[in-house]
């Protein structure tokens, strides 16, 4: 029997859209671990010293992962297709801060010895050109999107809740933009801290509103409960996380702590709902699909 090539059917073509969806998922846990292990590493190789927060690594070998995986995590953020109009407002401003936060770096800590720095006329060079080429990229993605929904290739959906979500990210980014065009080194020394700050606060109202929204079934009920828990969880080892800070004299690592229980944290949210949303009426395509034989000669 011979195979022979043929276009891909319907169920062939949602299917390989379903296992795209599924790898660009499992990439978002993967490129969380990579930065978890890249600091963890870099940590054991001083000699168990950490540096006071997982930003301050990008002044270390650790330079390449620490950036790269932003890039990567959030770019993933943005092309995912939420599940509601707020929630996708929020990944895409959470993806357009990691950008942010990997192009612009904080302040040098220098508390496991010398530290290899860039001088301030690099770093603003540094900042100039990642930052432009962001605006330029962002504007273009913009006009596109436009375009695409103009024709009525792309289906952009509004609510209340996504225009408000719309108003509080542009504030954000007019800020920020505002600090770029006009004080530039006030930019360089804030902007960080701002997107970083920012992109948390959009990944935490993920969590909720991925509570809020699920149906009063069997199922919707026990992933409901799991979104809360993940929330209340995060909010509440954030909390212990700065009564450690005031309660031990010297504790210098409380951001770094904090970025931990985030990532895990978020981690732990992106693991349920890949969980949630991975049945699929696909699937059964997917079994239905032969491929095409003829007898041979």
């Amino acid at each position: 029997m011979t195979k022979i090539a043929r276009r891909k059917t319907d169920p062939e073509l949602g299917r390989d859209v379903l296992y795209t969806y599924r790898y660009l998922r499992a990439g978002m846990i993967a490129l969380l671990l990579m930065l978890l292990f890249a600091v963890a590493y870099e940590g054991i190789a001083d000699g168990g010293c950490f540096l006071g927060s997982i930003s301050a690594y990008y002044f270390t070998p650790a330079r390449t992962v620490f950036v790269g995986a932003l890039f990567a995590l959030g770019a993933l953020l943005i092309v995912h297709n939420a599940r509601s109009a707020e929630e996708d407002v929020l990944l895409d401003f959470s993806g357009f801060m990691a950008f942010v936060v990997a192009m612009v770096p904080t302040v040098p800590d220098g508390a496991c010895g010398p530290t290899p720095t860039l001088t301030t006329l690099e770093v603003a060079n540094a900042v100039r050109n990642n930052i432009w080429t962001l605006i330029v990229v962002a504007v273009l993605a913009a006009i596109v999107r436009y375009v695409l929904a103009r024709r009525g290739e792309l289906v952009i959906s509004a609510t209340p809740g996504s225009r408000i979500a719309s108003i509080v990210c542009g504030v954000v980014l007019v800020v920020e933009l505002g600090f770029f065009l006009w004080k530039r080194d006030s930019f360089i020394h804030l902007s960080h801290g701002i997107a970083a700050a920012t992109m948390v606060a959009g990944v935490i109202a993920v969590m909720v509103l991925n509570a809020l929204y699920q149906p009063s079934t069997e199922r919707g009920v026990k992933f409901r409960r799991s979104y809360y828990a993940l929330a209340v969880l995060l909010g509440v080892a954030l909390a212990g996380t700065v009564a450690l800070h005031l309660a031990i004299e010297g504790f210098a690592h409380i951001i770094l702590v904090a970025e931990v229980v985030i990532i895990v944290l978020f981690g732990a949210f992106w693991v349920v709902q890949t969980v949630e949303v991975w049945p699929t009426e696909l699937d059964e395509m997917r079994d239905q699909v032969q491929s095409v034989e003829v007898p041979g000669r």
